[in-house]
């Protein structure tokens, strides 16, 4: 806590809030929750500035009721928003995308509001933009969703300052999860089925769930593709479910159709939060093999379902799962070692059911909710303590 005679102000600007929106939003979200906290326990005096937004969306339980007066939304303005930031009348300033900071990062140190980043992943580390790596270098703290986003920002930027990691976390209730981020989750549409009965999710399913882009194709639909012909000669009903929509499905049906696998690829289009809270149950297996993703939010959405997980033993997978306990760590760029591990965990449902108990203890006493804002609000009184 600070000793001067008010708490500290912080400004919280964000891209969007909106449920369903991507990874970062849904982060963004948990980020609120934290800083609402704080500012409900004297912390803080907290102001939110929402960039794309022009008002709470309707039916949202997060940005409901009369209390939110600390929240100003700018409808897509950027210049407004970016200027608001200039004239704010705050001590810190918190932003959740580093292209919010291009016009505090242009001006002199003795003009400019401390702010602090979070990073995420592929904005920052595969990004050529010189006003990114400005905005970056003037910030007063990096905050990395993980140890992996932030070797990975360090090797693209040397120079920065100080990066802290702080693993986020997600609130998953039984009854009423909110499940489907990264293009996933939209107001409509639900589980795509053929008119005569089409393909459905069977005992042996693996699921991913993204977006399809074809720009970021980085999530390994492909490497799992490759290795389902292998996966069939020991489990002949195996099934991939990729749930997600995007302009890279026409091109990944194509390559279903080429592998000779059209009856065991489903491709869900856009799903409900009930049908992919539902998806996530009862497919035997989730994997995602991102290379591209600082922290897969979808591996706590698949562990708080009890569902055994699969990552990348080299991207942020690994900080998620230990290999062989709560999950399966696999290199996708050898398509028999990934498929013998998927045959492992498809063909062994006492093994499967252990990963799956095991990844669900680690969310619960790891990764909820209120594990992330204990670590944001570490990082955030240490750094409001500094700056008085």
């Amino acid at each position: 806590m600070s000793n001067v005679s008010h708490p500290t102000r912080l400004l919280f600007a964000a891209v969007s809030l909106r449920k369903g929106s991507g990874g970062i939003a849904e982060l963004s979200r948990q980020v609120f929750r934290s800083l609402r906290e704080m500012h409900q326990n004297g912390q803080i005096e907290l102001n939110v500035h929402v960039l794309e937004e022009a008002g709470p969306p309707e039916d949202d339980d997060l940005l409901t009721g009369d209390n939110l007066h600390f929240i100003r939304w700018f409808g897509g303005h950027r210049w407004k928003f970016a200027l608001s930031l200039v004239a704010a009348n705050s001590d810190l300033q918190l932003m959740d995308h580093v292209g919010l900071a291009r016009l505090p990062g242009l001006m002199p140190r003795f003009l400019r509001k401390n702010y602090l980043l979070l990073i995420h992943g592929i904005e920052i580390w595969d990004n050529h933009r010189a006003d990114y790596r400005r905005s970056a270098m003037k910030a007063s703290l990096l905050i990395a969703n993980s140890e992996y986003t932030a070797g990975k920002v360090r090797a693209r930027y040397p120079n920065l300052p100080e990066i802290q990691v702080c693993h986020p976390g997600k609130d998953i209730p039984v009854g009423g999860r909110h499940a489907g981020d990264d293009g996933v989750n939209r107001p409509h549409g639900g589980l795509q089925q053929d008119p005569q009965g089409g393909l459905q999710p069977g005992p042996h399913a693996i699921l991913i769930v993204g977006r399809l882009s074809a720009e970021q194709n980085h999530k390994g639909h492909d490497h799992l593709l490759e290795a389902m012909p292998l996966i069939l000669q020991s489990v002949p009903d195996a099934q991939l479910v990729i749930a997600g929509e995007g302009d890279d499905q026409p091109r990944l049906e194509n390559k279903v159709r080429e592998l000779g696998l059209t009856d065991q690829v489903i491709f869900t289009g856009w799903v409900e939060e009930d049908e992919l809270h539902r998806l996530y149950a009862d497919c035997a297996v989730f994997a995602m093999l991102s290379t591209g993703d600082g922290f897969g939010l979808v591996f706590l959405e698949a562990m708080a379902h009890g569902t055994a997980c699969v990552g990348l033993k080299t991207g942020s997978a690994a900080e998620i799962i230990e290999d062989g306990k709560t999950g399966v760590l696999v290199d996708r760029d050898d398509p028999r070692e990934l498929a013998e591990r998927l045959t492992e965990i498809l063909s062994d449902p006492v093994h499967r059911t252990r990963l799956g108990q095991a990844g669900n203890i680690l969310y619960e006493s790891n990764f909820r909710g209120m594990n992330h804002v204990s670590r944001l609000q570490s990082i955030l009184t240490e750094q409001t303590a500094i700056i008085h």
